[in-house]
C-alpha cells in the first residue's frame, strides 16, 4: 500500500511538473509575451483607405485607424510596427503570425472568426451604395438587375454579402476601394458597396459628382483582427478596446478624422 501511494505521489509530482513546464512553455511563446520582449507590437493597416488610414507622399502614415493603433501601443508600452497590406492579405497575415494585430477598417463576421479571432467593435457602420449624382437609380432594388453592375473590394464583408441581398447584380471585384472609386467616376461600373464612412468621406471629396442610395445592405462591426488560439493576447486586446470605447477617447478621434459623432457601438435589438 504504501509502495502504491508513494508511485502515485511520483507520478503526480511529474504530471505537476511535465504541467509546469507545458505552462511556461506556452507563456513563452505566447503573442503577449513575444510583444513585451520585442518592445513593439506588429499592426498590419491599409496604405490607400483616407480617413481610416493613408501613406503620406513623405511615407508617413496618418489616420483613425493609425491612431487608434498607437494608442493601443502607447498604452501596452511598446512601440508600434506597421505593415502595410491590402484588403484581402489581412487574414492571411494573422493566420501565418506575419502580424499581431490588424486595425485597418475590418469587419467581424463568423465566416473569419472560423480562422482568426476579433475584439469586441470599436466602431460600427452600414454597408450602402453609392452612385454618380446623376444616376437614375433611387433604391437597391433599382440595382437589383440583370446588367447592373456593382463594384467591391475582394476579401471585403460586400463581396459576402451582396449575392444574397442583390443576387440579380453583376458583381465586379477590385483590390482596393481607390480603384471601385475610380471605376465608378468613370462609368466602368453603376455602382459601388462600401461602408457609409467611406461613402460620405468619398461625396465631401468628389462634390456634386457622387451621392448615397437609402437603404442599408449589412450592420458592420468594425474590430481588432487577431491571431486565433492564444486567450491571453485576446484578454489583454479586447479589455483595451472596452476600456477606450468607454473613455470617450474614442469618439474624440472619430470625430477628429471623420468630422461627425460616433454612431452607437452598442446593436439595439
Amino acid at each position: 500500500m504504501t509502495s502504491i501511494k508513494q508511485l502515485l505521489g511520483t507520478l503526480a509530482m511529474v504530471a505537476a511538473a511535465t504541467l509546469g513546464a507545458s505552462t511556461a512553455h506556452a507563456q513563452e511563446k505566447s503573442i503577449l509575451s513575444e510583444v513585451m520582449k520585442r518592445g513593439t507590437v506588429r499592426i498590419a493597416v491599409l496604405g490607400s483607405l483616407p480617413p481610416f488610414s493613408q501613406v503620406l507622399p513623405n511615407g508617413e502614415l496618418e489616420g483613425y485607424d493609425i491612431d487608434v493603433a498607437k494608442r493601443l501601443a502607447a498604452d501596452l508600452k511598446v512601440k508600434p510596427e506597421f505593415v502595410v497590406t491590402d484588403i484581402p492579405a489581412r487574414v492571411t497575415s494573422l493566420q501565418t503570425r506575419k502580424v499581431d494585430l490588424v486595425i485597418a477598417d475590418f469587419t467581424r463576421n463568423v465566416e473569419r472568426s472560423a480562422t482568426i479571432a476579433f475584439t469586441d467593435p470599436y466602431v460600427v457602420s452600414s454597408l450602402r451604395l453609392m452612385v454618380k449624382a446623376d444616376s437614375p437609380a433611387r433604391s437597391i432594388e433599382d440595382l437589383n438587375k440583370d446588367g447592373m453592375r456593382i463594384a467591391t473590394t475582394r476579401g471585403g464583408t460586400a463581396e459576402k454579402i451582396m449575392p444574397s441581398v442583390m443576387p440579380d447584380m453583376k458583381m465586379v471585384r477590385f483590390n482596393a476601394q481607390a480603384d471601385e472609386l475610380n471605376a465608378l467616376l468613370t462609368g466602368q461600373v453603376d455602382a459601388m458597396a462600401e461602408d457609409t464612412f467611406y461613402n460620405r468621406t468619398a461625396i465631401n471629396t468628389h462634390e456634386g459628382k457622387l451621392r448615397e442610395l437609402e437603404g442599408s445592405l449589412a450592420r458592420a462591426e468594425i474590430a481588432i483582427g487577431l491571431p486565433a488560439g492564444d486567450f491571453d493576447w485576446y484578454r489583454v486586446v479586447n479589455l483595451w478596446v472596452n476600456q477606450f470605447n468607454a473613455s470617450g477617447d474614442n469618439a474624440k478621434l472619430f470625430k477628429k478624422w471623420f468630422g461627425f459623432d460616433q454612431p452607437a457601438i452598442q446593436a439595439q435589438y
